[in-house]
């Protein structure tokens, strides 16, 4: 009986509340990543449709930080379907043979203000380099905002072959736009 008890207690107690070092759940309706770059002086914007993470974060214990974002490259789009066959293709993406892009975290240090920076390893089209990646937190009732910029260079991780390795006709940087909003328990 006393068993049953507890079992029951245990059954409809709450839940525990979320240690500094849990993870946040990431509200994918207010979170994207979005990219952009020139093609012949006019700008091609796109987004990662789906992607996850596993980003626990304090402020007050940054040596415990970890951010894991993995993004599924088959869901990247500019909303112009001839753009987004030539990305996705063997010459640009290849998300046949890399259809999963990661940003890993190896430290998070603290700027002035809410700003940061996670210095880790970009992996994209199976070419891993190290980035620093700048983002601003706020972090208010258990609900985080970040937003960060990364720029990068395509031809670094192979994204443009054969006659897209030039330059000429889309640019070699390519911005990324993160926005992150998620909360705790």
């Amino acid at each position: 009986m006393r068993a049953l008890l507890l079992a029951a207690a245990l059954a409809l107690s709450p839940p525990a509340l979320a240690g500094p070092n849990d993870p946040w759940t990431i509200d994918p309706a207010k979170s994207r990543i979005a990219f952009g770059a020139e093609q012949i002086g006019k700008l091609i914007a796109g987004r990662i449709g789906s992607w996850t993470g596993t980003i626990v974060l304090d402020p007050e214990n940054l040596a415990a930080a970890r951010i894991d974002i993995r993004m599924d490259m088959r869901s990247t789009t500019t909303g112009a379907r001839d753009v987004d066959d030539m990305l996705l293709g063997k010459d640009f993406l290849d998300v046949a043979r890399s259809p999963e892009a990661r940003f890993s975290s190896e430290s998070v240090t603290r700027g002035s203000g809410d700003s940061y920076q996670a210095r880790g390893k970009l992996t994209i089209r199976d070419v891993t380099r190290e980035v620093t990646l700048p983002f601003t937190l706020r972090i208010e009732n258990g609900q985080a905002s970040a937003r960060g910029n990364l720029g990068i260079k395509r031809l670094d991780y192979g994204v443009g072959r054969n006659e897209w390795a030039a330059t000429g006709y889309v640019a070699n940087e390519v911005a990324i736009d993160i926005t992150v909003t998620a909360s705790r328990p």
